[in-house]
């Protein structure tokens, strides 16, 4: 008998329910209505914020690159990375917001885990991106969103000789061959691409000669 009501009264909630749905009237008596658009949960980080962080570190980060991507690609542990970091924020001052400069050695463990995946990939945006998140997003969740939203400046140029062997090795080799401005202008016009940094590269062949160049010559 037991049973049989609890049937009954679970039918007239049903019920209920449905003419609430099809009438607009009465109460929703197995839950509360649909969310409105807007009323769930807040943004742990809004992304106008994870950008701004993610140029911030950007900065940082390329200014340095030429000393801090060695130090990344010899690190063995968490431990060694976090020292790359660390030397890298002693190397010179910057006024910086986001947790990761503040505090690097509290997530070490994620800095870590985002090198071993691999996605570093030579890129000092992807760094940047990858830590601007944390600690409200995992590094993967902020980097993706990042690469999703691109920096639209070029990087800095301590950063150009790596960006030049990452995507455009030919034209690297060719500028290396050529001596004056104008030779230079000519093989990087070869490329057509929208990339900030080839764009900017470009329109300055001579410092983009000149940067490479020394770049080239410090590393034989």
């Amino acid at each position: 008998m037991a049973d049989a009501k609890r049937m009954i009264l679970d039918l007239q909630e049903r019920v209920l329910r449905l003419e609430a749905e099809l009438f607009g009237t009465g109460a929703f008596v197995l839950g509360p209505p649909p969310a409105k658009p807007g009323m769930g949960r807040k943004r742990k980080l809004e992304q106008e914020e994870l950008l701004k962080r993610r140029d911030q570190l950007s900065n940082w980060v390329e200014q340095d690159w030429p000393f801090l991507s060695v130090a990344l690609r010899k690190a063995k542990n968490s431990d060694d990375a976090l020292a790359a970091v660390l030397a890298a924020k002693e190397r010179g001052p910057a006024v910086m917001q986001p947790p990761f400069f503040r505090e690097p050695g509290k997530h070490k463990e994620q800095l870590w885990a985002f090198i071993e995946s691999g996605r570093l990939n030579g890129n000092p945006r992807n760094l940047a991106g990858a830590m601007a998140g944390l600690p409200e997003l995992s590094w993967k969740r902020s980097l993706d969103i990042c690469q999703k939203n691109p920096c639209l400046f070029p990087l800095a140029e301590q950063a150009w000789p790596d960006f030049m062997r990452r995507n455009y090795p030919v034209r690297l080799r060719e500028v290396y061959a050529v001596a004056t401005p104008a030779e230079a202008k000519a093989v990087l016009a070869r490329s057509k691409t929208t990339d900030p940094t080839y764009l900017h590269l470009k329109k300055h062949p001579e410092e983009a000669l000149q940067v490479l160049n020394a770049a080239h010559a410090a590393r034989r």
